[in-house]
């Protein structure tokens, strides 16, 4: 079980961005965490994935020396969460061990491999970054707004594979959007951030990396 507790973090300039969050997920349990942008979700789910640190709390899992994260996050951009000049092949095999049959089940080519980013579209990249998620074996995933940039096509085959993929494998799944009949159609429970977020006066809730993400 992944347990959250009383987690907090703040701002450099001292701003709280979000309190005393608790939370916990089991193995195959499916949560949505809702909230409108600029809130500080994606925040949230760095700290919970280890990309930075809490102010204050607890979090249960942790990374091990030279092993991968238990908490994997797929980003909501793609292009921005792989080494543009390396090969998809070499952005996988940071994860782990290529899996075939992994790549099969995600209608991966394996010609794209020999590929750059660029030369993919977004939700082929998206295809690109589960996998490498998956390939860390990981016992949760933190999904961050992984289909908002994607046409309703791409969108439906994505959450397929993951549903499919999270439900088999009984991995803990936490899908942060502020799509709510999305939330609605594939969790099991859904959390409001809104409860956690300090009142904020004086910055800008729309900049997402430089104040609220």
């Amino acid at each position: 079980m992944l347990e959250v507790a009383n987690l907090s973090y703040t701002l450099p300039n001292q701003t709280t961005l979000f309190d005393d969050i608790s939370l916990t997920l089991d193995e195959g349990e499916i949560i949505g965490l809702s909230g409108a942008s600029g809130l500080g979700k994606t925040t949230f789910a760095k700290v919970i994935t280890g990309y930075l640190p809490a102010q204050s709390g607890e979090i249960n899992c942790k990374s091990l020396k030279n092993k991968p994260h238990p908490v994997q996050l797929i980003w909501q951009h793609p292009e921005q969460s792989v080494n543009p000049k390396w090969r998809l092949q070499k952005v996988l095999e940071e994860a782990g061990d290529i899996n075939k049959h992994l790549l099969n089940q995600l209608n991966i080519p394996f010609e794209w491999l020999q590929r750059y980013p660029h030369q993919l579209s977004g939700g082929q990249l998206q295809r690109i970054c589960i996998a490498r998620c998956l390939l860390t074996n990981p016992s949760y995933i933190i999904a961050d707004e992984i289909t908002t940039m994607l046409d309703p096509i791409a969108q439906a085959e994505i959450w397929q594979l993951i549903m499919e993929y999270v439900q088999k494998n009984k991995i803990g799944l936490l899908i942060i959007s502020h799509d709510h009949p999305l939330l609605e159609n594939l969790c099991e429970k859904i959390l409001d951030f809104t409860q956690f977020v300090k009142p904020f006066e004086g910055l800008s809730r729309n900049n997402d990396e430089g104040v609220r993400t």
